[in-house]
C-alpha cells in the first residue's frame, strides 16, 4: 500500500469512528430522554401511592371511629334497656303483690 492509500484507509476508518460515535451519543441522548422520562413516571407513581395512602388512612380512620360511636350506642342502649327492665321489674313484683293483698282480701 503506497502512502495516498495508506492515508485514504485511515482517513475513511476515522470518518466511520465519526459516524459510530455520533450515532452512540444520539443512542446515549435518547437513552437519556427515555430516562429521565422513566424518572417522572416514578415520581408521579410514588405521588400516586402518597395520595392513596393518605386517603386509606383516612377512610380507616373514619370507619373505627363510626365503629367506635356504634359501639358506645350500644353500650348506652344496653344501659337504658337495664334501666327500663328493672323499673318493669320492680312495676311487675309491685302488682303481682297487689294481686295477691286483693285476692286475700276477696277471700
Amino acid at each position: 500500500m503506497d502512502n495516498e492509500k495508506y492515508q485514504e484507509f485511515v482517513l475513511q476508518r476515522l470518518e466511520e469512528q465519526k459516524q459510530f460515535q455520533e450515532l452512540v451519543i444520539k443512542h446515549f441522548q435518547n437513552l437519556s430522554g427515555e430516562l429521565k422520562t422513566l424518572n417522572q413516571q416514578v415520581e408521579n407513581l410514588e405521588q400516586n401511592q402518597s395520595r392513596m395512602e393518605n386517603s386509606l388512612n383516612q377512610d380507616i380512620k373514619a370507619l373505627f371511629d363510626a365503629f367506635s360511636l356504634r359501639g358506645d350506642q350500644i353500650i348506652n342502649l344496653q344501659k337504658n334497656m337495664d334501666e327500663r327492665l328493672d323499673n318493669i321489674e320492680i312495676d311487675t313484683g309491685y302488682l303481682v303483690s297487689k294481686v295477691a293483698r286483693l285476692e286475700k282480701l276477696a277471700k
